[in-house]
């Protein structure tokens, strides 16, 4: 098997990695098409925030586990293939001199046991650094049981480590892979790479993946442990991936998660980070499920009428933060032309970029309210079907 149908493989089963859509700064980044299109170059946001196109491939795609969700365990009969360390530079170098990169997003099956898998991913990514000089972007995704001195080498050499808990809790993962052990192999190994992020290595930080819907988990589980990373272990982000039943896994015939529930996830954890919201405050239904028909900012707002309206032109930037159709970079917007006169009309919002038709159903401007009563906003917002199957996080 030649390296390009060796990529022809490893690249789509690279696909369930989940990677930034967006920059930092907010802004919805797409990379330009390349030669090879097999899903292999995605958007993830490097050390300053910025977009970059990214090379997003499997090591390899045997493995000796048997997650019951997963389209690679054991006992499917997935194609399988393996790249050697060379092999990895001989796949990143081209794209990368050409400019249809600009980093690497490497991960790898259990190709063997965890120790030889990792050793050999990271064998790659070190004869990148060392042999090329390839100084750019490196995303590595480590295996759960990793060895300690793997980890460490990882954080010598990528920008990012992530390590997939997959599961919010040890008894939620236990019921689709029990060869993990939640705590043990995982969260330790998240401990060590938080020791390496403090002693300054790894800026783009450490990271890791859920898979939503795969155990019966709901959506307040897996945002308190969501909270408890980020406070905890101190990692950057935390991906929502929505499950996928594949043919030949036990969970086969389970019902796929709607991607508009992990849409919803992921701007829950973005009022987490960003806006100052605590889990305990998010909008849950009964079952400790988000509302899929309106986002968790929205939902919130309309659940808390007597906080609104503020007035745009006196309140302070956090209750501006929480005003529907005002992001952070609205509210910056807002703060510099508030010392240059006085907002008194809606299509001052518009100008500012704000999303006017919400914004302006909970703020006054210099006294005087444009927007919806709270019965009218109630009849405007009543649940509707989501825009589900168009928002993937892949």
């Amino acid at each position: 098997m030649d390296l390009e149908e060796k990529l022809d493989i490893l690249a789509p089963a690279a696909r369930f990695d989940a990677c930034d859509t967006f920059s930092q700064g907010g802004r919805r980044y797409t990379p330009k098409k390349a030669a090879w299109d097999a899903g292999g170059i995605v958007a993830e946001s490097g050390p300053d925030g910025r977009a970059l196109p990214t090379f997003r491939l499997l090591m390899s795609s045997r493995c000796e586990w048997n997650c019951a969700y997963c389209p690679l365990r054991s006992g499917s009969d997935a194609p399988r293939a393996r790249l050697e360390p060379e092999d990895l530079a001989r796949a990143f170098l081209p794209r990368y001199e050409r400019g249809a990169v600009q980093g690497l997003l490497v991960s790898t099956a259990v190709d063997g046991d965890a120790r030889a898998a990792t050793a050999r991913m990271l064998d790659g990514v070190e004869l990148l650094r060392t042999r090329y000089a390839f100084t750019g972007y490196v995303h590595v995704k480590l295996l759960p049981g990793a060895p300690r001195d793997e980890v460490e080498r990882a954080a010598r050499l990528a920008d990012r480590i992530s390590i997939n808990l997959e599961m919010p809790s040890a008894e939620r993962l236990a019921q689709v892979s029990p060869e993990r052990d939640w705590a043990g192999d995982i969260v330790q190994r998240l401990l060590w790479a938080r020791d390496w992020q403090r002693a300054g290595a790894l800026p783009s930080g450490i990271a890791t993946q859920f898979v939503v819907g795969a155990a019966g988990e709901s959506d307040r589980e897996l945002l308190l442990t969501t909270t408890w990373l980020y406070r905890e272990l101190e990692l950057r982000r935390v991906y929502f991936g929505a499950f996928r039943p594949a043919a030949g896994t036990p969970l086969a015939d389970r019902a796929p998660t709607p991607f508009v529930r992990a849409q919803r996830l992921k701007e829950a954890d973005w009022l987490i980070r960003h806006y100052g919201f605590e889990q305990s405050e998010l909008p849950y239904e009964p079952g400790d499920n988000l509302p899929l028909h309106l986002d968790p900012k929205l939902a919130w707002a309309l659940a808390t009428p007597a906080r609104f309206p503020v007035e745009l032109n006196t309140a302070d930037p956090e209750t501006l933060l929480r005003v529907p159709g005002i992001g952070p970079l609205g509210v910056r917007r807002i703060m510099r032309l508030r010392r240059e006169g006085r907002f008194r009309y809606p299509e001052q919002l518009a100008a500012l970029g704000a999303a006017a038709s919400r914004a302006r159903d909970f703020v006054t401007l210099d006294g005087r309210f444009y927007g919806r009563d709270a019965q009218a906003r109630a009849r405007h917002y009543a649940r509707r079907t989501p825009i589900a199957e168009q928002l993937t996080l892949w």
